[in-house]
């Protein structure tokens, strides 16, 4: 079973405009799988989008394009939170006046963040609302020291993996500006949550745990971000995972593509509840975390 890479992007635009784009790992538009022996081959570019990202599209068919196409999104709306012109403390800080990670420069209870006025450099903002990894956004003054609004969520700054949640968050979502390109500093945590019962947390409440494919030191990366779930229920048609509810995925298995129950292997528990189905892998595998996961078919 093959299936295209759903892309993962973060972008935030000037004027406060903020926006993430992510596509997820089986899902995306064009689901394409070859059977083989060991259940599927999953192919997956990362992009970054520096346009309206679409938490859900997550290009989802494009912030989520399982395409491996370009991923298309929904600009997130955001307020306007100006940078606020408070004292700062930079001596020692990695940038001027502040530095995102580790937060450096701005006084309690403000917290330094990407200037979004013109997204090229540092500010000190407010803290109006400390939303953390499972809080929705639309602003930046909507996240706690340490955080930022991308993509409808709160993303942690981080510098390594070990600077996210474990065990399954890694530290590889680059934001970018409107013209796609890195923002000095602004790389954030994955979604620590789990693929097999989005309910358990990581996301912000009713979001899916859904697969995505990025890139770190230009090497494509599977991880798992969060994204509006979709109708499909177990066994349904689809045309990307964007259409599929929480806590399955859409693949293409024997010619059929559908939404299947996610599942651990090699156990594959959770296929017990799927009569008929036992747990089937990608080739290569699609593990996170040190977990390896797959789809309950037949």
């Amino acid at each position: 079973m093959q299936l295209r890479a759903r892309l993962l992007a973060l972008a935030l635009s000037a004027a406060t405009t903020l926006g993430g784009c992510a596509s997820s790992r089986p899902a995306g538009a064009d689901v394409d799988a070859v059977a083989d022996d060991d259940g599927a081959t999953s192919d997956g570019t990362a992009a970054v989008d520096g346009a309206d990202p679409d938490p859900d599209g997550a290009t989802p068919d494009g912030a989520g394009g399982p395409d491996g196409a370009s991923a298309d999104a929904t600009a997130v709306d955001g307020a306007t939170d100006a940078p606020t012109d408070a004292p700062t403390d930079a001596n020692g800080c990695s940038t001027q006046p502040c530095s995102l990670f580790p937060q450096c420069g701005c006084t309690p209870p403000l917290t330094c963040d990407i200037d979004f006025t013109d997204l090229m450099g540092t500010a000190c903002r407010a803290v109006n609302v400390p939303g953390t990894e499972a809080s929705t956004c639309s602003t930046f003054s909507e996240c706690a020291t340490g955080f930022v609004c991308a993509g409808g969520r709160c993303h942690k700054y981080c510098a390594v993996d070990g600077d996210c949640p474990q065990p399954r968050a890694l530290c590889a979502i680059q934001i970018t500006d409107q013209m796609a390109q890195p923002i000095p500093g602004a790389l954030t945590c994955s979604a620590n949550c789990n693929p097999t019962n989005s309910a358990a947390g990581g996301c912000p409440a009713g979001q899916k745990c859904g697969f995505f494919t990025t890139t770190r030191a230009g090497n494509p990366l599977d991880i798992l971000d969060c994204a509006t779930p979709g109708a499909g229920a177990i066994g349904a048609a689809c045309t990307s995972d964007a259409t599929c509810s929480s806590n399955t995925l859409c693949s293409t298995y024997n010619a059929q593509q559908r939404c299947r129950k996610v599942c651990t292997r090699p156990a594959g528990n959770e296929c017990a509840t799927v009569a008929g189905t036992t747990c089937v892998g990608f080739n290569p595998a699609l593990s996170i975390g040190g977990t390896e996961y797959g789809v309950c078919a037949p």
